[in-house]
């Protein structure tokens, strides 16, 4: 077996993320990548047999680079609304400044939703990723919910897993609407849009 260098393999993913995101997943060539690391076409079909591989191998990297320490047992520290959003905020700030660490800063305008979804779209493989990592996010609201329920947060003889998967749907729809924010603000936005959807959500249970 090649023995593989893992910088060469992770400046690739780094590369072709990056083109990935400018140009959207159908219209990067592997001529576009090789322009981009500076490696010989067939350096790169010596990691990634294909594209398609490639585009796996990119979202793995993704995923990976940006993912959070897990907290366990969150009903055990979310005492009330406030620290609930601190908790979920603060994690998804934390997974763009590292998102943003893995770009070098480098600053481009960038098709974020097409490449996304047409990167999802390719891959069984990426579905079941996705899948699982949505699943994870709605364990944490939930065990997040019986947090609140324990604190008496939450309004009486409301199911608090119901009132979880509600507000993990809410969170879904504004995730995809971040993709619409403009560059040049795009992380505060993120972050208002965020508390904007946690604000509208417990207002809305309270009523």
């Amino acid at each position: 077996m090649p023995k593989i260098n893992h910088d060469t393999r992770a400046n690739i993913l780094k590369g072709a993320l990056q083109l990935f995101l400018q140009k959207g997943y159908k219209d990067v060539s592997f001529r576009d990548i090789v322009e981009e690391t500076g490696l010989s076409k067939g350096a790169i079909y010596h990691y990634f047999a294909s594209k398609d591989e490639l585009l796996v191998a990119v979202l793995e990297f993704l995923v990976e680079a940006t993912k959070q320490p897990v907290i366990e047992q969150p009903q055990n520290v979310v005492k009330d609304r406030e620290s609930f959003a601190e908790l979920f905020i603060n994690d998804k700030m934390a997974q763009i400044h590292d998102f943003r660490k893995l770009m070098g800063g480098k600053s481009f305008k960038i098709n974020k939703l097409l490449f996304f979804i047409e990167a999802i779209n390719e891959s069984p493989k990426l579905i079941e990723m996705v899948t699982g990592l949505g699943l994870q996010e709605k364990a944490f609201i939930q065990n997040s919910f019986i947090g609140l329920k324990n604190n008496g947060k939450i309004p009486e003889g409301k199911d608090p897993i119901l009132l979880a998967d509600c507000l993990h749907c809410m969170l879904q729809g504004t995730e995809l609407a971040v993709f619409f924010l403009p560059d040049d603000d795009w992380v505060n936005g993120v972050e208002k849009m965020y508390y904007k959807t946690l604000n509208d959500f417990f207002t809305i249970i309270s009523a």
